[in-house]
């Protein structure tokens, strides 16, 4: 019995010991210290690699406002396994960044809104600086690929030159193609796109030439592969190429014109459904190009000696366009004397202008009249040689010998009121032919943007006209 109890006091005496010690224990491991910082990267043997200030800018444009990490550095984790490609030279990355920030994001955040590409756009962007050529015999180089919705890879990025107009819409053109497969694969794409030229996809597309591509409706022969790569081709071709460029494509199209306007329409409903107005956006990216990377490709001066795809301009200054995006006083003025010589000399009423472009070189001035009551309708003609600086711009007129015909006849009657007020005009200025929107207070929708061109005296940009185009 004694020996039980002592048992117990040991026991309890031990209990008591214990406790005290948690206590203490815990009263020290709860007291407070200074904090001291700990660079974890300094704890990483493996991350070798210096910070560098291509990297702080990489981190300013990219990570911070978009979450984008921008790998340049040989990695082999990103592209196919079986592809040998080396890492781009560090002095060709940020040149070429900017013009992604240039012609890619800035047009969608204009049009978009600054939300969509944080939400929407791609979070990996993996820089290589050779191309990624396949396996194939012979091989076929890669500009690009994308993958899982949130990368995109660009291949070749060596001797690019941001001052080159075609090195950077060649590779905005990989942006635009890669970017819309990212928008596939978060917005399905439209299931009529697949229809509009199902008979003439071909997976060997390789095989397949740029004229028989054309012929059946493809912007390309890559674009002939299959419907996906049709889309992100066509997208491509309609925001970096233009619509100048798409129209004459579709013009010249001899079996697919309405299977590239059908596609056209669909990718411009596309946009539209996911809260973007395509043509908007299609005008920031095309102005982009002409502005800032002076590419003459992408100007009315610059089609206008295509001979294609415009065929006409009309200048009706009664057109309530003309409220809308203004005219020139001293031109209103040249218009107006016209129409006021023609009813002196005649009593006809004269009721717009029309520019033929016959050709290149040629073009064919057109007066619609009627009678002085108003009815019939007749047309007066008359012939002007036409040279374009498709470099510069700048466009001369020169009055030629009219061709022979009823409506070279009927503007023969009011020959005198033509040669003092629209001829002397034309022929005497130096002109800048140019998109309505090159007055940016204009604000012209992007609907009509290559849609509606003109002329400013060189000398006076507040001295022009300009009226709608016609195929």
């Amino acid at each position: 019995m004694r020996l039980k109890l002592k048992y117990c006091m040991l026991k309890s005496f031990s209990f008591r010991l214990l406790l005290c010690t948690a206590i203490i224990a815990l009263f020290f491991s709860c007291k407070k210290d200074d904090f001291k910082p700990v660079d974890l990267n300094s704890l990483n043997p493996d991350n070798t690699v210096t910070y560098t200030a291509l990297d702080n800018w990489i981190t300013t444009n990219f990570l911070n406002p978009y979450n984008v990490d921008v790998v340049y550095r040989a990695n082999s984790y990103f592209h196919e396994y079986d592809r040998n490609v080396t890492p781009p030279d560090p002095s060709s990355v940020q040149p070429y960044l900017q013009t992604v920030l240039d012609g890619y994001y800035a047009p969608y955040n204009d049009v978009a809104g600054v939300t969509f590409l944080k939400k929407y756009g791609f979070k990996q962007f993996v820089l290589y600086g050779s191309t990624s050529f396949d396996g194939s015999n012979p091989p076929v180089g890669y500009a690009g690929t994308a993958s899982g919705g949130i990368r995109i890879n660009i291949f070749g990025l060596d001797g690019f030159s941001s001052t080159s107009p075609g090195d950077v819409t060649s590779r905005l053109g990989v942006i635009h193609h890669e970017y819309t497969h990212i928008l596939q694969q978060t917005f399905p794409m439209p299931s009529d796109f697949q229809q509009f030229t199902a008979a003439h996809y071909n997976a060997n597309w390789t095989k397949t030439s740029a004229d028989t591509s054309h012929k059946y409706g493809f912007v390309s022969s890559y674009a002939s592969q299959n419907p996906v790569e049709d889309m992100a081709e066509t997208n491509r071709a309609m925001l970096v190429s233009g619509p100048s460029w798409f129209d004459a494509w579709v013009k010249t199209s001899t079996q697919g014109a309405t299977g590239l306007r059908e596609k056209e329409s669909s990718i411009v409903n596309y946009y539209n459904n996911i809260g973007i107005d395509y043509r908007a956006l299609q005008k920031e990216v095309q102005l982009y190009i002409k502005d800032s990377l002076q590419d003459p490709s992408v100007t009315f001066p610059y089609w206008l000696n295509q001979g294609s795809p415009y065929s006409s301009m009309t200048i009706n200054l009664s057109d309530n366009m003309y409220n809308l995006y203004g005219q020139s006083a001293a031109f209103a003025k040249v218009y107006q004397a016209l129409k006021d010589s023609i009813k002196a000399q005649t009593s006809w009423l004269a009721t717009d202008v029309q520019i033929l472009f016959t050709k290149k070189d040629s073009m064919t001035v057109r007066i619609p009249f009627t009678y002085g009551d108003g009815t019939g309708n007749f047309l007066g003609d008359f012939d002007f040689a036409m040279k374009v600086d498709p470099n510069t711009g700048i466009v001369l007129f020169a009055k030629v010998a009219n061709k022979s015909g009823t409506t070279y006849s009927n503007g023969g009657y009011f020959t005198r009121s033509f040669q003092n007020t629209l001829q002397a005009y034309l022929t005497g200025n130096t002109f800048i032919g140019d998109w309505l929107q090159y007055k940016p207070e204009y604000n012209v929708p992007g609907n009509l943007y290559t849609k509606t061109a003109g002329f400013y005296v060189q000398s006076d940009p507040t001295n022009y006209f300009y009226g709608l185009l016609g195929e």
